[in-house]
């Protein structure tokens, strides 16, 4: 009778243990595929690779933001890649996403202009541009040349200027492109 009630006890543990590990293995799974596949993009340009989280949209539910603190805001991380064996020239340009391109209930009443937006990027952590976003000239983010076989690892960061008017409820959509030069 005893070695009964050990065998269904233990049949019963095992059945638990099966189910709860299968259905933490399908989360930790689904989770580290979700994260991989829809969250990375990249831009190959020639062996000049861009590299980003995939979160290119500012969203302007906070505060606006003073100078000093702008390190506070959640920036777009992205890296650029050289995977040849020679110097390489690229410019980074940042681009505004169309309104119909963004399935987010998007309308020109509810979009942020550059006009109230500033910006800072960061380049291997050291601020190497910060300005108002309207002033980027031809959409130019930043140019520079990349040694062989390195990376170059950016932030940026895009929000409200203090003397923002009419912001709240609306946000901003940019895309980050690569180009190549010769």
């Amino acid at each position: 009778m005893k070695n009964k009630i050990l065998l269904v006890c233990g049949s019963l543990m095992l059945i638990i243990f099966l189910v709860f590990g299968t259905y933490f293995w399908y989360l930790y799974f689904l989770r580290v595929n979700n994260i991989s596949s829809s969250t990375t993009t990249t831009q190959d340009v020639g062996g000049i690779t861009l590299i980003d989280n995939g979160k290119n949209v500012y969203d302007s539910d906070a505060t606006t933001t003073n100078p000093d603190n702008v390190e506070n805001i959640d920036a777009y991380v992205f890296n650029v890649k050289n995977d040849t064996n020679k110097n390489g020239s690229y410019t980074l340009y940042l681009e505004d996403v169309p309104i119909n391109s963004v399935k987010d209930g998007c309308t020109e009443e509810t979009l942020l202009k550059r006009n109230q937006l500033r910006y800072q990027l960061i380049l291997d952590e050291q601020v190497i541009k910060e300005d108002d976003l309207e002033n980027i000239k031809d959409n130019v983010l930043d140019t520079r040349t990349i040694i062989p076989n390195s990376t170059n690892h950016y932030k940026l960061r895009v929000y409200i200027k203090e003397d923002a008017e009419n912001w709240t409820n609306k946000h901003y959509h940019y895309k980050v492109s690569i180009k190549k030069n010769r």
